[in-house]
């Protein structure tokens, strides 16, 4: 008997739970394997009968009590954080399945059995990836971890590029849980719309959000609503105290528009994450609210934006923290599971990163000095 755990307890799990127990036991037991039996629900919060936290879990594992842990696909947004937690635990790659894409009338498939939960590593799937369509901002925040204040002229996204590179991704990865549009400031790209379409027409099973500080929302155009509504796509707002004033006008024109948004409570602070010499912490990566944002940047992928950005501050204050690290999406020897496995994996770029302290929200001069950002 295989002894397991299944992440999360909603409907999606008990589903999970009765389709491994069930169908693919059967399944598995017909070709002389183990049935399965799901000991537990693993939950950030346990407070029902037969769910465990995450820790438990994990002493659980390293004693072999349990074996696995499945992660069902509906769990994208914490999807980055739990994996990093379990491989901080001791969990070997090779023990965490995701579940294939639940839906209502799941049961009625069979021919989708045999695909219901695959290993980590050699699932095509990412459950979050993010890319710019500006490095610069209209807002300028100092301590911005994406350095956007420090871009002196407007950079915008080369479309086409941009359209063969995330083509060529798809060609490893089949399926994205969150595609996230950003940047700088990403209502600044008279394109906005284009990228939003590419992206659903490559991803079209993606939840697929514009993440904006919105101080221009209530001037954008019909071509952007329409794409948006169209490609059911929706705002994500970062509430600085600047919008305090528009932020009622804001949400009426996006109701009204039926264009779905949601919004962070007041960012009163930022963190200064920035070092300029190595951190000495081999697990602070592990540990870093960063880590799991998948970037797609000029034919590379990498776990965070940071070696894309890192240029504009190094040419600012002449450094030279690493730039231009990450996976090479056009090099030949590529695989699945060697992008899969290499985005669990710190780079050089992550040793001048500190967990920081919260410093008062403000925008940054034209004249910022490095002790802005240090």
């Amino acid at each position: 008997m295989i002894h397991l755990g299944v992440y999360g307890n909603s409907k999606w799990s008990l589903l999970m739970k009765k389709l491994l127990e069930n169908d693919y036991s059967e399944m598995l037991s017909q070709n002389g394997g183990e049935r399965i039996a799901v000991d537990h629900f693993v939950v950030d919060e346990p407070s029902k009968e037969g769910e465990i936290s995450v820790e438990f879990f994990l002493q659980k594992y390293l004693c072999g009590e349990l074996s696995i842990l499945v992660i069902p696909k509906e769990y994208y947004m914490q999807y980055n954080d739990l994996v990093f937690k379990l491989l901080r635990g001791g969990m070997n790659t090779d023990d965490i399945y995701n579940g294939i894409r639940l839906f209502d009338g799941f049961e009625g498939h069979k021919d989708l059995i045999p695909y219901l939960v695959t290993p980590m590593a050699e699932d095509p799937y990412l459950s979050y990836l993010e890319y710019h369509v500006a490095d610069h901002c209209n807002l300028n925040c100092k301590y911005c971890t994406h350095y956007s204040p420090l871009v002196e002229q407007p950079v915008f996204t080369d479309l086409a590029k941009f359209e063969k590179d995330i083509n060529q991704l798809k060609k490893y990865i089949k399926d994205i849980g969150v595609i996230r549009i950003l940047g700088g400031e990403p209502l600044l790209n008279e394109e906005l719309p284009r990228f939003i379409e590419l992206s659903r027409s490559v991803y079209p099973g993606s939840l697929i959000t514009v993440v904006t500080n919105a101080m221009l929302l209530d001037r954008i155009n019909e071509e952007l609503k329409e794409s948006m509504r169209m490609n059911k796509a929706f705002f994500h707002i970062s509430f600085y105290p600047p919008l305090e004033k528009k932020i009622g006008d804001i949400k009426k024109m996006l109701v009204d528009e039926k264009i779905p948004f949601t919004i962070t409570d007041m960012i009163p602070e930022f963190n200064k994450t920035q070092t300029l010499k190595p951190n000495g912490d081999p697990d602070f990566f592990y540990h870093c609210f960063q880590a799991g944002c998948t970037c797609l940047h000029d034919g590379k992928i990498a776990p965070c934006y940071a070696p894309f950005t890192t240029k504009y501050f190094n040419e600012k204050y002449g450094k030279s923290l690493p730039t231009d690290e990450g996976i090479d999406l056009y090099s030949d020897e590529l695989t699945v599971e060697k992008i899969k496995l290499s985005l669990l994996v710190p780079m050089a770029r992550c040793s001048f990163c500190i967990a920081g302290e919260p410093h008062k929200w403000e925008i940054v001069g034209k004249n910022s000095t490095l002790e802005d950002w240090v």
